[in-house]
C-alpha cells in the first residue's frame, strides 16, 4: 500500500464496509457484481481467504447469518436502483457509491451518473468499473467529503438536476457532521435542482423485525444477530454509529429537523421497489412473503429544497496547513475545514517530523473539523509521552462548539 493510501484509511477507515457490499450482492446473484467483484480482486464471500478484519470467530458467526446480510444489502442495492428509474431526466448523485455496480448499471441505461466516496475507495472502483463500462464519459467517480461542499460542487459543475442517494451514510456521523452534510446538500439542490432520497432510517428502524423475519423467528439466531453485528460494526469502523438525530428520534422530530435545516420531506413505500425475486432468498421461500411484509412498513425519505427558509449559507477559507518542527516541536497554523479530504495532509507533515516532544497547533483561522480531522490531532496527542506538551492555541467559537459536543474538548483543550 502507498503512502497517500495509507494516511486515507487511518484517517478515516470507515470505507472497509464498502467490501462487503459488493460481496453480498454477487453472493446474492447480480451478474454485474460479480464481474465487478473479480475485476476487483476481493475474496467472494465464503471462500477460506478473508478480506475481512474481524476475527476469525466473529467471520465464522457472520458465514451463519449471511440470508441476513444479503437481504440488507441486495434490497436496499434493487430498490434504490428501481426508484432511479422513476427519475429519468436527474444526475444520479450515488453517495456513497462504495464499491457497487450502480454506475455500471446506469451506464447501460444510458444515465449520467456520479459516484462520491472517500478517497480509498474512489482510487479503487474508478478504473476497475471503467473496464466493464468501457470509459463511458457520462460515468464519473469522484473522492469528496460529504461535509465539504467544494468537494461535491466541484465535481457536479455543469450538471442539471441531480437526483442524490444515501445508502449507509448517515449513520456514521455525528449530529454536528449531519447538520454540515444537510446544508450541503441543500446547497447543491438549489444550484442544481432535484432532490435527495435517504435510505437510512428505514433499515435502523426495522433492523431486528427482518432478521427475525429471516431467521424464522428463532431467539437464539436473533441474538447471536445482534451481537455478532456490534463486533463487526466496530471492528470493521473505528466510529460510534447512530449518534444524531436522524436514528435517535421519533419520524416527528426528525421531520422538524429536516424542516429545520430547509426541506420538505415525503415517504415513498419500499415494497413498491422490491425486486421479483430477492436473490438471497432463493433458497428460503418459506420466508420471503414475511420478510416482503416487512417492507410494507419501510419507506424512503424524499427531500426537496424548502425556498425562503432564511438559511444563511457560509463560504469557507480554502484548506492549508502551515507547519515548522525544530528542536522537538512540530507546530501548525491550520486554515479552513479540516475533513476526510483535508486531514491526511496534517497527518503526513506529522508523520515525516521524527521525535516530537511537542505539539504545537493553532486553530484560528480553522472553520470546521470533521471526525476525520478530530482522529488525527487525537492521534497526535496520543503519540507524546508527555501528554502536556500538546496544546491547541487559538480556538474559535465555532470549532469550540464541536469539540464540546463529541467530548474531544476534555482531551484536547
Amino acid at each position: 500500500m502507498d503512502n497517500v493510501q495509507e494516511l486515507r484509511e487511518i484517517v478515516n477507515p470507515v470505507f472497509n464496509t464498502a467490501k462487503s457490499c459488493i460481496q453480498l450482492d454477487a453472493a446474492a446473484g447480480d451478474e454485474d457484481s460479480k464481474q465487478l467483484l473479480g475485476i476487483l480482486g476481493f475474496n467472494q464471500i465464503g471462500n477460506e481467504k478473508s478480506d475481512a478484519v474481524v476475527s476469525p470467530e466473529v467471520a465464522e458467526q457472520v458465514k451463519k447469518l449471511f440470508p441476513v446480510y444479503a437481504v440488507y444489502t441486495e434490497s436496499r442495492f434493487q430498490t434504490v436502483n428501481k426508484l432511479i428509474e422513476t427519475f429519468p431526466d436527474c444526475v444520479v448523485v450515488d453517495l456513497p457509491c462504495g464499491y457497487t455496480a450502480r454506475g455500471i448499471k446506469m451506464s447501460r441505461q444510458g444515465r449520467s451518473y456520479h459516484g462520491f466516496d472517500l478517497p480509498a475507495v474512489i482510487d479503487v472502483i474508478g478504473p476497475a468499473a471503467a473496464k466493464i463500462h468501457g470509459g463511458d464519459n457520462a460515468i464519473h467517480y469522484d473522492a469528496v467529503d460529504a461535509t465539504n461542499y467544494e468537494t461535491m460542487e466541484k465535481a457536479l459543475e455543469g450538471e442539471k438536476k441531480l437526483l442524490i442517494t444515501t445508502e449507509g451514510l448517515l449513520m456514521y456521523f455525528s449530529q454536528h457532521e449531519l447538520e454540515e452534510v444537510f446544508a450541503n446538500i441543500r446547497r447543491l439542490l438549489q444550484k442544481h435542482g432535484g432532490s435527495w432520497i435517504i435510505v437510512d432510517r428505514a433499515y435502523y428502524t426495522h433492523d431486528q423485525t427482518i432478521a427475525d423475519a429471516i431467521l424464522e423467528h428463532d431467539p437464539g439466531m436473533v441474538a447471536l444477530y445482534a451481537a455478532v453485528t456490534k463486533k463487526a460494526a466496530g471492528a470493521v469502523a473505528d466510529v460510534k454509529f447512530y449518534d444524531n438525530v436522524i436514528f435517535k428520534n421519533t419520524d416527528e422530530e426528525i421531520m422538524a429537523f429536516i424542516e429545520k435545516m430547509g426541506f420538505a420531506a415525503e415517504k415513498i413505500s419500499m415494497a413498491d421497489y422490491l425486486p421479483e425475486q430477492l436473490g438471497a432468498l432463493k433458497a428460503m421461500p418459506q420466508v420471503e412473503t414475511d420478510v416482503r411484509d416487512v417492507f410494507r412498513d419501510m419507506y424512503f425519505w424524499e427531500l426537496t429544497v424548502k425556498e425562503n427558509s432564511g438559511i444563511e449559507i457560509d463560504k469557507d477559507l480554502p484548506f492549508a496547513v502551515n507547519s515548522e518542527f525544530k528542536d522537538g516541536k512540530f507546530s501548525a497554523q491550520i486554515q479552513g475545514r479540516m475533513d476526510t479530504i483535508t486531514a491526511p495532509e496534517l497527518l503526513e507533515k506529522f508523520k515525516a517530523s521524527e521525535g516530537v516532544k511537542e505539539i504545537e497547533i493553532n486553530l484560528e483561522k480553522m472553520s470546521y473539523v470533521s471526525s476525520a480531522g478530530l482522529r488525527v490531532l487525537l492521534m497526535m496527542y496520543k503519540s507524546l509521552e508527555d501528554k502536556s506538551r500538546f496544546q491547541l492555541v487559538g480556538v474559535n467559537d465555532n470549532v469550540r462548539d464541536i469539540m464540546e459536543v463529541t467530548g474531544f474538548d476534555q482531551l484536547l483543550m
